[in-house]
């Protein structure tokens, strides 16, 4: 049985650069999947998401999917639609050949109600094989333009309203007939055990039946893969941090040319590293060290010996969203008090600097302001001036 981790997911997003937070496509079928995770964690834009021929059994963790699309769980093991409430943007959702029977009808019947699903595909399903089918869904989600590939009439769908209070009733008797036949098959089939242990007849196709099958076929096709390309299930060794002296290995496998200033900031020993802006952040593992610096991006080791002891659970991590660039800065367990005293002069020389380049933006300022008086008097002087011998003399 397979898992959805976050290295499968990475596998089939190669089409996306194996960048994952802003995936919006991606179709994981074949895999013998038992169960839907860490989509919602992963890839939260998502807006198609194809599943289909696995051993899937719940439908789950699809609720923070709110951009998806289009659901195909074809040819898996879902016996109830439940969990898509909160997907807003699901239009399509393909569920056929799985276990949807009458019993559990009316549940998923709610739970597309609360849904804007138009195209919905249950071919297959044990459900169908009832008459009424067709209309009691058509009359209960108004949402749908079409239903197994087939276009919903206005008609129709105002004929299946009519009918729903009489359908509702026949399904109370439908689920006790198919209860029944359960109930039937079951004991036929304990009996037919219990009389031949080894009997190869044909069982019932069933969830149960489906999902051994299925872990069958994916065991034997293992085996036959590690035969074929025995290389492929090999244990990839990362490069080792020591070397074999015991010393730290000092190397750059990505190219990235790291860089460690020592001397820039006296209480701090900061690293940087130029990574493509692209890649996505869960693809870089960092680990600080009091006396070196380690960072994996895509298994491709970065490892560089620090001069000075730095305190490594007081280091902080940042990388640039413009840029891509890593930044670590970590502070030195005995910094340097001379570059210490030089940095405090500096910014002390810097402060009294600043306080008088403002004194004498002040001072300007000021001068400024009287210049402005002195001229807005001289001209209130000559406009007085000029009124004053614009008025005749009278006589």
């Amino acid at each position: 049985m397979s898992r959805i981790t976050q290295e499968l997911l990475r596998k089939r997003a190669e089409h996306n650069e194996m960048m994952l937070t802003n995936l919006e496509e991606i179709s994981i079928h074949q895999e013998e999947l038992v169960k839907i995770e860490n989509l919602d964690v992963y890839c939260r834009h998502l807006k198609i998401l194809l599943l289909q021929n696995n051993i899937i059994e719940k439908m789950e963790n699809l609720t923070k999917l709110r951009e998806l699309e289009y659901l195909n769980l074809a040819l898996n093991n879902i016996r109830l639609i439940e969990g898509i409430e909160n997907c807003e943007s699901l239009m399509k959702l393909d569920l056929t050949v799985n276990f949807v029977d009458l019993q559990n009808l009316e549940k998923s019947v709610q739970c597309l109600q609360k849904c804007r699903l138009k195209e919905l595909y249950l071919t297959g399903n044990p459900c169908t094989d009832w008459q009424g089918y067709r209309n009691y869904v058509i009359g209960q989600v108004d949402s749908l333009h079409s239903l197994d590939g087939k276009e919903i009439t206005h008609t129709e769908r105002i004929k299946a309203k009519q009918i729903l209070p009489q359908l509702q009733k026949e399904l109370i008797y439908a689920i006790e007939e198919e209860k029944i036949k359960e109930e039937q098959r079951i004991h036929e089939e304990k009996i037919r055990k219990e009389m031949n242990p080894n009997s190869e007849d044909k069982v019932a196709y069933t969830p149960e039946t489906r999902k051994e099958m299925y872990l069958i076929q994916a065991k034997e096709k293992e085996q036959k893969e590690r035969q074929r390309n025995p290389e492929k299930f090999k244990v990839k060794q990362e490069t080792p941090i020591y070397m074999n002296d015991g010393r730290i290995r000092q190397c750059d496998e990505g190219g990235y040319k790291p860089q460690v200033n020592n001397w820039e900031d006296p209480e701090n020993v900061i690293f940087k590293m130029n990574i493509p802006k692209y890649l996505d952040t869960s693809l870089v593992k960092v680990n600080v060290n009091p006396t070196y610096v380690s960072v994996r991006v895509k298994d491709k080791l970065t490892q560089i010996r620090l001069e000075e002891e730095v305190f490594s659970e007081k280091s902080k991590i940042q990388r640039s969203e413009i840029t891509g660039e890593l930044v670590i800065t970590m502070p030195k367990v005995n910094p340097n008090e001379i570059l210490k005293q030089i940095a405090e002069r500096k910014k002390k020389e810097d402060q009294q600097k600043q306080q008088e380049q403002i004194k004498q933006l002040e001072i300007k300022q000021k001068q400024e302001r009287q210049n402005l008086d002195l001229l807005i008097q001289k001209a209130q002087a000559k406009l007085t001036q000029q009124i004053d011998d614009d008025i005749p003399d009278l006589e």
